[in-house]
């Protein structure tokens, strides 16, 4: 492909100081990073920093002194004819042209003026160029286009004709192709401003929310399964109704990001913006057998990770984890400063996908069940708070371990700092069961609770690198006389120490495998509280005995079996009095009553983001080469340095983070944001490389433009995604006609100098929505569960226990937007991704289009395709009026809304003629088409018709 010239964008006079960004970087970057930047800083050399770059080398000579080329190093090995000397080496790559080689010796003369990449500087508005042909931008965007145009010694084509212009609109802003009768409608209007009516028309429609909600849900990774092994289903179709209704009612995209982010810190956070909060809890998470969670738990955190700089900030982080950053200034270790943002999460790659949030099918009571849960969580945090003061009065005695004995288990006795615990063997067994027998304290007159302490086996270790938890299967507590009689101790509830356990504790007096515990690691000390039904007197000679039966295996592999623990006693009587005084009864009734009444809704359950109690945080530390194995120092929750730092506030550290990243004063967010939306319309971003903005990525090809947009869009446009849309669909820019012209097609092949408009092919979702369109068939119902329409036989036999049933035909949800069709990680919809839709593991920043022979094959042959030929057949044959010439001309343009040229008519009523013909010899032919030879030609020339390229261009 011929590159586009850069003159335009680097362009100095003869007497301009070097730009170190510009002009510099660049040579580095492509000479001399590899050995010495942010991987390798081979000889202790590196270009990525300054403070390195004006420092030593391993031979102790400086490598650049400024205002002075020849004493510089760098210079000096640049200039060198030694190959052992001269830098770049003969077997690394050419050495550097004269141009370049004078660039480095001029910037250093001047002094060697360090600056950063263009992207991490704040973004200005630039005035407006003058331009020649004044006469032609509509918007403002439109003369910095024109500038650039004019300055290559080109014209911008003319306006596109009326009818594709539309097209062009309807499917870029709602993923649908226009009606005849909007084309109809909108040739008719003779008024100035027809066209802004129909981009106002287009915003309005609730079809937008969907359309862009398809673009979001790539760089969301959403799929409705959870990846990785079983790949099971998920409910998480709730955010996609969110994202839907969030791009409809146009909620500012500052607000949108911190939503997603961190909306569960929001004070008087509304259920959607917990419900936002799904977008990170997307990750892949894994089920299968024999796999560690605390392994797929940082998984998802290093995702969480990445997908934000990707998304929000076009930075490529993912191998920061390893190694500080190739080509930009991200250190290593500034990595898992970000990283501690995400890591205290409650989530913990569980089975249950804890936590979740109960949301409503009926969007009318999100109000109240988010106040039922707030009074359940409410609640439960001052039933907690009351436990920890009664906690503080008591005074624990530690229990006096006199016995061990294990079924499953072999148990031994260990004394740690003057306190007994008990400690089993490495290979104790799933649903192991621990008698502990226990001398009464001589200065405990009577037992009013008992604590029971789960301990991992390294403290110290086990603060950043989990252990296996366990679970306490049933608590039972004995007294034994001195005649060897051993008698229940009723007991009343067990109390954990964090005020929204996962699990009802007071499972484990029943025998739950899902009672009280360390589900399914542990970080630290945990403990719970067992209260006795009424003092327990305990008399001379006797003793207690408790029994602990374990839980089960999960994963098939790992016993959640504790392997160290202690008890402690107290004789305080409050635990037992404050369940019947008025307060504990209140917030007891409290809770019941809210789950009552949240429980009367109608629901589904969508895993959200929620921090875990501080009492329990994690460390978070650097991981020695990316190895999550390998620890190295502890970090805190922060930013790089390059930008601008987190605002210094006492609001919880992700929203923060959050808040950071949607401020204006974020140099990438608002440029990111732009260059996305102006991919989607124009079929490449203002910076080429979206993934990519930093300095290893492309440069814009309209600077001023893209800065411009980016302070207008987080400034004067507040935000508003539908405002910037306009703007850009409005625009000269965009009108212009897609037709290629002789001195573009070699100078510009893509496009990047905006010298005519776009043309591109429709995305995966927009082929089957625009057949499901035209044939009559598409459902306009938002939101609800994803749906199943048709695939071809065979596809889904692998998932035989998880059945794709697709509704009858004449069923709504058949004819469901693709926005809406159940997306499986490991089999995405086969249409999908034959139309180069990701399968969503991963974030995914753009699709790269393709055009296969696969695709026409499958729009000629899949099942859901054949329908819409027949849907497409019927409407010619049936709805539209007059002679066959008629009725091939009206599904002509509502396939491509163009007006069949008299060639292409002609054609079209040949092959209805061969069709009709052949059919009606050999009727057996048309089985399953129709019932009449007219019918299966029409089902026939609809499948063609919704094959052309016409059809599948916009």
């Amino acid at each position: 492909m011929t590159r586009l010239p850069l003159i335009a964008l680097i362009a100095t006079t003869a007497h301009a100081k070097v730009d170190f960004a510009k002009e510099v970087r660049p040579i580095l970057n492509a000479n001399c990073t590899a050995c010495h930047g942010g991987v390798k800083d081979a000889g202790e050399v590196s270009f990525i920093y300054r403070e390195r770059a004006l420092g030593k080398g391993e031979s102790g000579k400086p490598v650049i002194v400024p205002g002075d080329p020849d004493a510089s190093e760098m210079m000096v090995r640049i200039l060198s004819t030694d190959p052992d000397e001269v830098m770049p080496k003969p077997e690394h790559g050419p050495p550097l042209s004269k141009e370049e080689t004078e660039t480095i010796r001029q910037w250093i003369k001047e002094g060697a003026e360090w600056g950063e990449h263009w992207a991490f500087v704040a973004p200005e508005k630039h005035g407006l160029p003058e331009v020649k042909q004044a006469d032609w931008p509509i918007r403002d965007l439109d003369r910095f286009v024109l500038a650039r145009i004019e300055a290559e010694g080109l014209k911008p084509s003319p306006e596109a004709d009326r009818a594709l212009l539309l097209r062009r609109a309807s499917l870029d802003l709602t993923g649908l192709p226009p009606t005849v009768a909007e084309l109809d409608a909108f040739l008719a209007d003779e008024s100035p401003d027809a066209y802004e009516k129909q981009i106002d028309r287009l915003l309005a429609s609730p079809a937008f929310g969907e359309r862009w909600t398809s673009v979001w849900m790539d760089l969301a990774r959403y799929a409705d399964s959870e990846g990785l092994g079983v790949d099971g289903r998920r409910d998480v179709w709730k955010y996609r109704d969110w994202l839907v209704n969030a791009f409809n009612r146009d909620l500012p995209f500052d607000r949108f990001t911190i939503d997603q982010l961190a909306g569960d810190l929001i004070p008087n956070a509304t259920l959607e913006q917990k419900l936002a909060t799904a977008f990170h809890r997307l990750s892949q998470s894994n089920d299968e057998g024999g796999t560690d969670d605390e392994e797929f738990r940082v998984a998802a955190v290093i995702d969480r990770v990445n997908t934000t700089w990707e998304v929000w900030q076009g930075v490529t982080m993912g191998c920061v984890q390893c190694h500080s950053h190739p080509y930009d200034p991200v250190r290593h270790e500034e990595f898992y400063h970000f990283t501690a943002f995400f890591n205290q999460t409650a989530d913990a790659d569980l089975s249950e996908e804890f936590p979740k949030l109960t949301v409503p099918n009926d969007k009318t009571h999100y109000a109240a069940a988010n106040e039922f849960q707030n009074q359940i969580e409410e609640a439960q945090e001052k039933l907690h708070q009351r436990h920890l003061k009664i906690d503080e009065r008591s005074d624990w005695k530690p229990a006096k371990i006199t016995k061990a004995v294990g079924t499953k288990a072999t148990l031994s006795i260990v004394e740690e700092n003057g306190i007994s615990e008990y400690r089993a063997d490495s290979n104790v067994a799933a649903g192991a069961s621990y008698q502990l027998d226990i001398a009464v304290p001589t200065d405990l007159a009577q037992l009013t609770a008992v604590r029971l302490e789960f301990l991992p086996l390294d403290l110290v270790k086990a603060a950043h690198s989990a252990e296996w938890g366990a679970i306490l299967k049933k608590f039972t507590l004995q007294v034994v006389g001195p005649d060897g009689q051993a008698t229940a101790v009723p007991l009343a509830e067990i109390i954990a120490d964090e005020p929204h356990p996962f699990f009802d504790p007071n499972g484990s007096l029943k025998g739950s495998n899902r009672g009280w515990g360390t589900y399914s690691k542990t970080f630290g000390p945990r403990h719970c509280t067992i209260v006795l039904e009424a003092p327990l007197k305990l008399g001379a000679g006797s003793k207690l005995r408790a029994i602990l039966d374990n839980g089960p295996s999960i994963l098939a592999s790992f016993p959640m079996v504790s392997k160290r623990g202690r008890l402690y006693l107290t004789d305080q009587p409050v635990w037992i009095t404050d369940r019947d005084s008025e307060a504990g009864l209140l917030y007891r009734k409290q809770i019941a009553d809210a789950r009552a009444k949240l429980k009367q809704l109608p629901s589904t359950s969508v895993p959200i983001m929620k921090e875990r109690d501080p009492a329990f945080a994690r460390e978070t530390r650097i991981f020695e080469r990316g190895n999550w194995l390998e620890k190295g120092d502890l970090v805190q929750p922060g930013t790089p340095e390059v930008f601008p730092p987190l605002p210094d506030t006492d609001e919880p550290a992700r929203l923060r983070m959050a808040r950071w990243i949607a401020s204006p004063e974020n140099p990438l967010t608002a440029r990111v944001a732009v260059n996305r939306f102006w991919l989607e319309l124009f079929g490449t971003g203002i910076v080429p490389t979206p993934e990519d903005f930093g300095s290893a990525g492309e440069r814009p090809t309209h600077p001023e433009l893209l800065d411009t947009l980016a302070v207008s869009f987080s400034t004067d446009m507040e935000w508003s995604v539908k405002r910037l849309l306009r703007e850009i669909a409005t625009s000269a820019t965009y009108r212009q006609s897609a037709v290629v012209r002789p001195e573009l097609e070699e100078r510009d092949p893509s496009n990047q100098l905006l010298a005519r408009g776009p043309r591109q092919r429709l995305t995966a979702e927009m082929v089957r929505d625009h057949s499901l369109a035209v044939a009559g068939f598409l459902s306009d119902k938002l939101g609800g569960p994803p749906v199943h329409p048709p695939i071809p036989d065979g596809v889904w036999k692998p998932f035989s226990s998880d059945p794709w049933k697709t509704p009858q035909e004449g069923d709504a949800d058949r004819y469901r937007r693709s926005v809406y069709t159940y997306w499986k990680r490991s089999i995405p919809y086969p249409t999908f991704v034959t139309f180069d839709a990701p399968t969503r593991e991963t974030c995914s920043k753009r699709r790269i289009v393709s055009n296969t022979p696969l695709q026409a094959l499958a729009i000629l042959n899949d099942p859901a395709f054949e329908e819409c030929a027949k849907g497409l057949a019927r409407r010619m044959k049936y709805d539209a009026d007059g002679d066959l010439e008629d009725r091939l001309a009206f599904g002509y343009r509502a396939a491509t809304s163009r007006k069949a040229s008299p060639e292409r008519l002609k054609e079209l009523v040949r092959l209805y003629h061969e069709l009709e013909a052949k059919y009606a010899a050999d009727p057996k032919l048309m089985k399953g088409m129709a019932g009449t030879p007219d019918g299966a030609a029409f089902t026939i020339v609809a499948s063609v018709m919704l094959n052309l390229d016409e059809a599948l261009t916009r």
